[in-house]
């Protein structure tokens, strides 16, 4: 069977341009480096890289396995990390990675209540879709999402479960609006007005132009932010119409914004929360997640 430590030192080498850079970063002698290397291109029966210039490149052979060498690499660190933080017990340290919304308008009260109780626990939180590309999982304590922004693929100890799900999905008008003035908006009455989107990962965006498919109807002229503060801030000034969590408006009054309801509709978004199996969390982790399902928080 190939030899997990031959195939990263084969990584350290290529990438690092020499047998000594990869011995001084690997903390290993230059002479154990060329003897790892000679065992594996014996193993596999042709070279697996070559000098160009001042650094090295793969061969053919080593550029067939390079992307399951970066996966191993990744997979081996966050295995180092979950052993570390299960041996240290996770004190002082909690990381949560959270979509924009749930980070800025479902957490706060939670993280609130955890930092009274915990005052010596730090605190890392990553917001927004991003972060899924090229996270650590063995970094991460627990995930939020909604459930059209999944996170990468989770290692099979994590436990999925919804979470706080009373997200209300409402039309966000600026005063003076012509649309102000109605009692319920009608799906086609949003033809040919100006949308103010986020970006098109977000979940909402996601289900509101589902739903505008499945009646037929197209958002001909939009502006497309970030987040749901530049969606608050653009239509705020009069630039367009937006969709909101009911949540985001109520925590915002000084946007004057009017929350318009809907014509009965079938956009659902729903919060979900991601955790490793209750054999596997940190003693920090058990401690917020008793506060996460607090009911009267």
């Amino acid at each position: 069977m190939v030899d997990a430590e031959q195939l990263i030192t084969l990584l350290e080498v290529v990438e690092r341009g020499s047998v000594s850079a990869a011995a001084e970063h690997l903390c290993r002698g230059q002479s154990a480096i060329s003897e790892r290397l000679k065992k594996l291109v014996e193993y596999v029966g042709e070279p697996l890289y070559f000098r160009k210039g001042n650094g090295l490149v793969f061969t053919e052979a080593g550029e067939l396995i390079l992307p399951d060498i970066k996966r191993l690499e990744h997979a081996l660190r966050d295995i180092e990390s979950i052993i570390r933080r299960r041996q240290s017990g996770q004190l002082g340290d909690l990381c949560i990675v959270a979509t924009s919304l749930l980070a800025n308008y479902y957490l706060p009260p939670y993280l609130e209540k955890f930092r009274a109780v915990y005052p010596n626990i730090n605190l890392y939180i990553k917001s927004g879709e991003r972060y899924w590309d090229n996270v650590s999982i063995g970094s991460v304590d627990v995930f939020f999402y909604e459930g059209e922004v999944a996170p990468p693929d989770l290692p099979y100890y994590f436990e999925t479960v919804r979470w706080k799900n009373d997200n209300r999905i409402v039309l966000g008008v600026p005063d003076g609006h012509p649309l102000a003035r109605n009692d319920l908006v009608m799906f086609k009455d949003l033809q040919n007005v100006p949308i103010v989107w986020r970006e098109p990962g977000s979940a909402i965006r996601r289900a509101i132009e589902r739903e505008f498919r499945n009646r037929g109807v197209e958002s001909r002229h939009f502006i497309e932010v970030a987040d749901i503060q530049s969606v608050g801030i653009m239509v705020k000034s009069g630039l367009g119409v937006g969709f909101f969590d009911t949540r985001v408006l109520d925590q915002h009054p000084e946007w004057g914004i009017k929350k318009i309801p809907l014509e009965k509709h079938e956009i659902i978004s729903v919060n979900f929360m991601s955790a490793p199996h209750i054999s596997r969390r940190s003693a920090v982790l058990s401690k917020f997640l008793e506060i996460i399902n607090d009911e009267e928080i």
